[in-house]
């Protein structure tokens, strides 16, 4: 048995905003904190364990290391096991759209309205506009007067 929803209920659920939080497989707009870009994978690098250390928040390099082709990517054995050919490099909040706070080196071709080729050391991943960006920015700017956030997109959904 097929249940269709009256016209009014179907209208209803597309216009409320929790319908537009339980869509999969979608672009997922977030603002991204940059502290730092470089072409220079050493010196970004040794600018996200500096902020890490400043700021007092956990680095993660999800296991991404240099890569030719891609700029970044996970070892050979990481991309296997996520079913990807090597070499792979998932950004920052990709798949699952989560916010974040902790110090990472990410590269820029994998973002939405960014340069390419840059190494970018990020510190946050979070809602645009938000009372989360305004504090994060507040908190970032006392050790980092000029990290700016970026508006993007990330994908939220199947990752195969």
């Amino acid at each position: 048995m097929r249940l269709i929803a009256p016209p009014f209920i179907a209208l209803l659920a597309l216009t409320t905003p929790v319908a537009a939080q339980n869509e999969y497989n979608i672009n997922v707009p977030k603002d991204i904190v940059v502290l730092q870009s470089t072409r220079d994978y050493a010196a970004a690098l040794a600018g996200a364990k500096q902020a890490a250390a400043r700021l007092k928040r956990p680095l993660q390099l999800a296991g991404n290391q240099p890569n030719k082709a891609l700029g970044l990517s996970a070892s050979r054995a990481a991309c296997a096991g996520d079913g990807y050919d090597y070499p792979c490099y998932t950004p920052r909040g990709t798949g699952n759209a989560q916010d974040s706070d902790y110090v990472s080196v990410e590269f820029s071709n994998g973002y939405e309205g960014f340069a390419k080729g840059y190494y970018i050391v990020v510190a946050a991943l979070v809602p645009p506009r938000s009372a989360d960006l305004r504090q994060t920015m507040a908190r970032i700017h006392r050790a980092y007067p000029t990290a700016y956030a970026k508006r993007t997109t990330v994908w939220f959904g199947c990752m195969h």
